[in-house]
């Protein structure tokens, strides 16, 4: 498996909406067709092509839990633009990549091109500077293939428990503070970090 550590990848990340943390704190995160998730921030076109199955395990994309490497991503940036600082990210323990059928996509999962695999040390083949990109631009120039591989994934059937929560990165003051005061975290750190949002 590949050193996060050496990449300073301290957390793989889920992004939601605020409206979501509560059902997250109580039940979990849970693949894409829960009951309790009250706003759905996922791009309807792209979920179209996540009914299609993963090639290690043939299950559908949408039996998973996606996680992303470099959260600060074109999807981050869309749901920035449509709720604001609304759309918060939750950085789970890295530990979760040994997760039993576990699957890693080197690009978005929804993608034709992308490449699954169910084995950890992929990710030593991976880019990791195209990955953490800070933008889908290359010399000046839009780069899908680039954009694609920002939001490279982990995913992990069917569910994951709050006790692999470490924290949540919020962009504003404002709904740390909202976080803290309305919610029981349990340990979970509360932080603002600009640097992972737009």
């Amino acid at each position: 498996m590949a050193n996060l550590n050496c990449l300073n990848i301290v957390t793989i990340d889920h992004m939601t909406h605020i409206a979501n943390l509560s059902g997250i704190l109580s039940h979990g995160l849970l693949a894409h067709d829960n009951r309790y998730k009250k706003v759905d921030i996922s791009n309807r076109e792209v979920n179209n092509r996540r009914t299609s199955p993963e090639t290690v395990y043939q299950r559908p994309i949408h039996d998973y839990v996606p996680f992303y490497f470099n959260a600060r991503n074109a999807m981050l940036y869309r749901n920035q633009k449509e709720f604001g600082d609304a759309v918060i990210v939750l950085g789970f323990n890295t530990s979760l990549i040994g997760t039993a059928g576990t699957v890693f996509a080197n690009a978005n999962a929804s993608c034709e091109s992308t490449q699954f695999s169910g084995q950890s040390d992929v990710l030593n083949s991976y880019d990791w500077d195209r990955i953490f990109s800070q933008s889908w631009c290359s010399y000046g120039q839009y780069d899908q293939k680039l954009k694609r591989q920002m939001m490279a994934e982990v995913l992990v059937h069917k569910q994951v428990a709050t006790r692999n929560l470490d924290v949540i990165y919020c962009n504003s003051q404002a709904m740390a503070d909202y976080i803290r005061a309305h919610f029981s975290l349990d340990g979970v750190v509360v932080s603002v970090d600009t640097s992972q949002f737009f």
